[in-house]
């Protein structure tokens, strides 16, 4: 078990794939049932949006009206009951359990984030962040900073090395991201088949 909290952001316009990400259907399940499945080992998980849309996973409102990935951020922040959140977006369908407690077992203690970093990108909304981060993010958003990048440079965290694992960081943002998700998916399932 990993002891902290797990929430997903299905809040996104998702203008560039034409529907909600989130409802996509990748080998039989939806994109949020990948990601909710990857999230097994929380204590608890919930979903984070502008709206409920007919999703029959526990769902909190966004708090605030802005609309980038730091107001899950903060939604997350204040209603956890852990001292630690994984904030994951939708738009990464094949995050896996194994990817997470790797993730989880990397953190360095004083730190307040642990952030994958894949091909010199930080991965922001895969990443853990401490409770006690909710009053600096308040302020950044009181700030019109919006930049969850902008927040991991102030504070001390801990970003880990995946180059090895970049697949499982697909960034789907559109329906071309999805068919490779699909074929990387269906790769890995026959290797798996074939060992």
């Amino acid at each position: 078990m990993i002891p902290a909290s797990a929430f997903i952001l299905i809040g996104g316009h998702s203008r560039r794939f034409g529907t909600p990400k989130w409802q996509a259907i990748i080998d039989g399940k939806t994109v949020l049932d990948h990601i909710w499945n990857a999230c097994g080992k929380f204590q608890e998980i919930y979903t984070i949006g502008k709206q409920h849309r007919d999703n029959n996973k526990p769902f909190l409102r966004d708090e605030l009206e802005i609309e980038a990935p730091i107001n899950g951020l903060y939604t997350a922040l204040i209603h956890t009951n852990s001292d630690w959140i994984l904030l994951l977006s939708c738009d990464l369908p094949l995050i896996d359990q194994d990817t997470i407690s790797h993730l989880w077992s990397s953190c360095k203690s004083g730190k307040d984030i642990i952030v994958p970093e894949v091909n010199g990108e930080l991965q922001t909304t895969c990443a853990f962040y401490n409770k006690g981060l909710k009053d600096l993010v308040l302020e950044q958003i009181n700030n019109r900073r919006f930049s969850l990048k902008e927040l991991i440079s102030k504070v001390d965290h801990h970003s880990i090395n995946m180059n090895e694992k970049s697949d499982y960081f697909l960034n789907m943002n559109t329906k071309s991201d999805m068919s490779s998700a699909e074929k990387i998916l269906s790769s890995k399932v026959t290797s798996k088949t074939l060992s």
